[in-house]
């Protein structure tokens, strides 16, 4: 177990409040490692360097051999030396700051514990001095993708004075510039980190070796593009099925990128692997241009790889309709908007019947494309209401196309006009099919109407026909079987018979109400009517177009506005609240797929629209983090660790041994971070896929000095 912890950001997700604090964040670390018995959420640390672990064995806390002089130290800092167990260093993210940094301050820098981390953290920004001439600088970054003036001076004091000249530094910050800079498109002069790269190159010089940030939820490993290329032996690490790390000495020839001595470029490390969502990796490029000087840096590990990301990417198509099904509402609204106007196509059925009457079904795509064509010019010319959700809706896809270097601005309009055209002529093919099915239902006596030249009474239809099978065959077993028997006398007093008694008399009276309802109170046939939907929207369809269409007039294409309006109330508002249901359940499914079809053809396409694409995806596996390691060579050895499936079904681990062993003095327990189980929960099912993986190993050098006359 690593002796500290730094999280990089972003502790909740979206929004900083108490509950995303407590349950997402606090729970989680609590659940892996119990804090102190003597922990309490309410309280506020004024001095971190009291460090509270009351209900812990004290002398497992401490070092034993100073422990005696804990109490009258004068020197804080060596305070937090002496303790034993592990801490935690919190950066916050952008996130984070969504409230100006008043739940981070409450719950990290006002708290001591992180489970069983210790948190002797006071400012958002930090330093860890750690062995062999190593160093951490935590970067508070905010809201303005740079350090503020309080924290340059902090750290340059820091690096003029306590940093040494062979030392080496980590910086660690929440966002990756190097790689949102470049993805952006942001010129030389534009750049983030001003400040940041003000403290690199003149009070750090060259000392910086590697950089951490997470933001992007991915892990990838961009190093320095070097001159010159040279070959070097490797050691190839694996790991077992039994999740045991095993170390097979490979050989292996690879191109190893040297970096510049006079420069010491750092490695960039992303490693935002704890995200809510899983970001891709495939729509970032390859190779990046990095500070003001514009150096160059290749990504030489990327998880998941670029080709699993692609292939993530195009799971837009069929999962966006399930996981976004919130947008269900303003699909619905915004494609019966665009065809509100067109409502109803008179005489759609026999206008394809003449064009295609062999049912060809290339003539039948020729008319589909025909006739939507002339429905947008109708849109476009003469209905003010479907124009200006047609509208809508180009404007939309425009404003979803976001501005992207790698689009030229007339692929942008082009991808956001053919997006919202293409919304548009669904909105209108599903208008055509239920249209074309309310007449041919009429047409082919599926169902039957009343028509002022006929006999059919107006009883007839899909409803009527029910409630008459209802009567024939169902009503009369119905009725003699709820008819209770009067030849039997049951006395209500006898204890036996109460039952049957109360039992007979439910039923009596639920006949007698049923009766009531069904014959004198039409209401099961009322309720059949209502709910006939097909008979309701074909003769409702043919009364709309027989107004309509009177004296011969064309009212497939137009509409006359003096007729239109001269139409029943009571037959349009039925004809259109029961197309509606039809047409949404037919409209917004085929919605959802043309937006998810978007977003993947943006993501493997066009390498744009990262963010939204992979949220609406929401994939929650491919997890890492990272573990350091300083070697006594005083080389930083980097252990990547990758869960591709996370485990989603879990119970209380068997061998939790709760908040620790009591030892013999029954008041105080062992700490939790000394237990070989502090986990409380483990995988319900032991699965391969659920064992973690490392999935990058590198070592990377202390800082390099060129010498006097070195070549």
């Amino acid at each position: 177990r690593g002796e500290f912890l730094v999280v990089g950001g972003d502790l909740a997700y979206p929004d900083p409040t108490e509950h995303s604090f407590e349950k997402r964040f606090f729970r989680t670390f609590e659940d892996a490692m119990a804090p102190p018995p003597s922990f309490r959420r309410t309280k506020i640390a004024t001095n971190k360097f009291d460090i509270d672990v009351k209900g812990w064995v004290k002398k497992m806390c401490f070092n034993k051999d100073r422990l005696e002089t804990i109490d009258s130290k004068s020197d804080d800092d060596d305070v937090h030396e002496l303790y034993e167990g592990p801490s935690t260093f919190v950066v916050p993210g952008n996130h984070d700051w969504h409230d100006g940094l008043v739940a981070y301050s409450r719950f990290i820098l006002c708290r001591d514990w992180l489970g069983g981390w210790l948190m002797p953290q006071q400012r958002s920004y930090f330093t860890i001095k750690l062995p062999q001439g190593w160093w951490i600088f935590g970067l508070d970054c905010a809201l303005s993708s740079d350090i503020d003036v309080e924290q340059f001076k902090f750290f340059a004091d820091v690096a003029d004075t306590a940093v040494g000249p062979s030392d080496s530094v980590i910086i660690v910050n929440h966002e990756p510039h190097w790689v949102t800079d470049y993805d952006n498109g942001k010129e030389a002069n534009e750049l983030s980190e001003r400040n940041i790269v003000e403290l690199m190159e003149n009070h750090l010089r060259g000392k910086v070796r590697a950089r951490f940030a997470g933001d992007l939820h991915h892990y990838t490993r961009h190093v320095p593009m070097s001159r010159s290329r040279k070959t070097q032996k490797r050691r190839a690490r694996s790991t077992s099925a039994d999740g045991r790390r095993k170390v097979e000495e490979k050989v292996r020839h690879v191109e190893r990128v040297e970096p510049f001595v006079e420069e010491n470029k750092p490695d960039l490390i992303v490693s935002g692997g704890g995200g809510a969502f899983l970001h891709g990796t495939h729509t970032y490029d390859k190779n990046i241009k990095v500070g003001p000087k514009q150096m160059g840096y290749t990504r030489v590990v990327a998880y998941p790889n670029e080709m699993v990301s692609a292939c993530l990417g195009w799971m837009n198509m069929n999962n966006f309709r399930w996981r976004g099904w919130r947008c269900d509402l303003i699909f619905a609204v915004l494609y019966l908007g665009v065809v509100s106007s067109l409502f109803p196509l008179c005489g759609i059925h026999d206008d394809h019947e003449a064009f295609n009457p062999n049912h060809n079904p290339l003539l039948l795509l020729q008319w589909v494309v025909r006739t939507i064509g002339s429905l947008m010019l109708r849109v476009m010319s003469s209905e003010d209401v479907s124009l200006f959700c047609f509208c809508g809706i180009c404007f939309g896809a425009l404003a979803l196309q976001s501005p992207d270097h790698k689009m030229s601005p007339c692929l942008r309009y082009f991808v956001a006009f053919s997006h919202g055209i293409g919304h548009i002529a669904a909105a209108i093919c599903c208008l055509l099919f239920v249209q074309c099915v309310a007449e041919w239902v009429v047409k082919n006596d599926v169902v039957k109407i009343t028509t002022a030249d006929s006999d059919i009474l107006p009883e007839s239809g899909l409803g009527a026909t029910i409630y008459d099978e209802y009567k024939t065959h169902f009503y009369p077993v119905l009725k003699n079987f709820t008819h209770p028997d009067s030849s039997l006398e049951l006395d209500p007093l006898q204890s036996e018979s109460l039952f049957v008694y109360i039992m007979t008399s439910i039923i009596e009276h639920s006949s007698k109400i049923c009766e009531y309802l069904f014959t004198h109170v039409p209401l099961l046939k009322t309720t059949l009517r209502i709910f006939d939907l097909p008979t309701v929207i074909a003769q409702n369809h043919h009364d709309t177009c027989a107004i309509l269409c009177s004296g011969g007039m064309e009212c497939l294409r137009s509409h006359d506005r003096v007729r239109y309006q001269s139409i029943d109330r009571g037959v349009f508002v039925p004809y259109l609240a029961a197309v509606t249901l039809y047409y949404i359940f037919l409209a917004v499914p085929l919605a959802g797929s043309i937006f998810g079809s978007w977003l993947a053809l943006c993501l493997n396409l066009f390498h744009c629209q990262s963010d939204l694409g992979f949220s609406c995806v929401q994939i929650q596996h491919w997890k890492n983090f990272v573990k350091l390691h300083i070697r006594p060579d005083g080389e930083l050895e980097i252990f990547a660790i990758g869960l591709e499936k996370v485990p989603t079904d879990w119970t209380k681990d068997p061998m939790w041994q709760g908040q620790g062993t009591q030892s013999k003095k029954k008041s105080d327990v062992r700490p939790s971070w000394t237990l070989q189980h502090p986990s409380k929960w483990v995988p319900r099912k032991d699965l391969k896929k659920h064992i973690p993986q490392i999935i990058d190993n590198t070592c990377i050098p202390k800082r390099i000095i060129k010498r006097s006359g070195a070549s």
